[in-house]
């Protein structure tokens, strides 16, 4: 890998199922404690394999560095990336954006970058949420921290919806067992055994803590469920053998019907907020969501079709482990300078088009 590198964000191209784009995060030259903003976003092509930097185009290279984010990508190809925040200085402020971010990877060399107008305003901004979308163009936004410096029990009870196909927000109240806020927790979305008109999202983990807080805070539940057709929360009945510790600022993937968690922070004996690196994770634990239960073995005649997943995990943990080193020390830094500033940028109309059903 050219760089050190942790808070950024990745997803895999739906070009060729395989490319992976890393997007943002803090940047430092291998084995130095030396920044490098050098490039905005990395690709990775795991059938060579071989790691490069694309370029910005058509003037779109004001897209600014930016860390504590999650991209998604649509069936178009399309990134969508919610704020962030900014981060080019350890001796410099930050800033929070509230902005919605629109990338499209036109070749595997090249990348263009806009901020689409949107219609209603913006949430307050926010980091370290989950984004997941969903099959009708929706991404739900779940938990984070947000611009107060703290983690807001509203994150969990109103979630925060983006239509792609419309560029508009919107809030969703969300019913059922109570859910307690969270940031550096996961998602993922069960589209085997759901119908697009019934998906469900599965998350785990993650911790919570309050302004001026002296150390992390355990959540309660570890797993919750949200029904994305009646907007409900629930809990599932899960049985503990194999279960890990609670754990936060991890990586997690579905595969088949099972959610794979890998590393993270054991945040259930964590004791202040520069982690320590004896509760580091380097394991791996598997979430059997079709009976509910962790298991340690995935059946050996799961579809072959997700040989991807191995690379997709080792970019995502990897950059993992990076992150709890200097997850809350990073936090502190900046929630010390915190501050908004909103940003406007100039509209860069695409040379293409790409029609959208609706």
């Amino acid at each position: 890998m050219p760089v050190g590198y942790y808070y950024g964000t990745s997803c895999v191209s739906v070009t060729d199922n395989s490319t992976i784009l890393l997007i943002g995060g803090i940047s430092y030259t291998p084995n130095t404690p030396n920044l490098d903003f050098d490039a905005k976003v990395y690709i990775f092509n795991p059938n060579k394999p071989q790691w490069k930097s694309l370029k910005f185009i058509n003037g779109s290279n004001n897209f600014v560095m930016r860390n504590n984010m999650q991209a998604v990508m649509n069936k178009y190809g399309q990134i969508f990336i919610y704020g962030g925040l900014n981060f080019t200085n350890n001796n410099s402020s930050n800033t929070v954006y509230n902005d919605m971010n629109l990338l499209l990877a036109t070749d595997y060399n090249d990348i263009l970058w806009s901020t689409p107008s949107v219609t209603y305003a913006p949430p307050t901004p926010f980091i370290q949420y989950t984004a997941t979308l969903l099959s009708n163009g929706l991404i739900v936004y779940i938990g984070g921290i947000q611009e107060t410096q703290a983690i807001s029990a509203t994150l969990m009870t109103t979630l925060k919806l983006f239509d792609t196909y419309y560029n508009s927000w919107s809030d969703q109240t969300i019913s059922g067992d109570p859910i307690e806020s969270r940031a550096g927790h996961s998602a993922v979305l069960d589209i085997k055994y759901s119908s697009a008109q019934n998906e469900i999202i599965i998350v785990y983990g993650g911790y919570s803590t309050k302004t001026n807080a002296t150390s992390y805070n355990t959540v309660t539940p570890d797993v919750a469920v949200l029904n994305t057709t009646t907007w409900t929360w629930s809990t599932p009945y899960i049985f503990q053998a194999h279960a890990p510790p609670l754990l936060a600022l991890h990586s997690a993937v579905l595969y088949e019907n099972y959610m794979i968690i890998a590393f993270g922070l054991n945040v259930a004996q964590s004791t202040g907020l520069t982690p320590d690196t004896n509760l580091l994770s380097n394991d791996i634990y598997i979430l059997d969501i079709q009976n509910y239960a962790w298991v340690i073995v995935i059946p050996a005649n799961q579809s072959s079709e997700y040989n991807i997943l191995q690379f997709a995990i080792g970019i995502g943990v990897g950059v993992a482990i990076l992150i709890i080193f200097l997850s809350f020390s990073g936090y502190m830094c900046y929630s010390k300078y915190f501050n908004y500033q909103e940003v406007h940028y100039e509209y860069l109309v695409f040379q293409y088009s790409i029609h959208y059903e609706s």
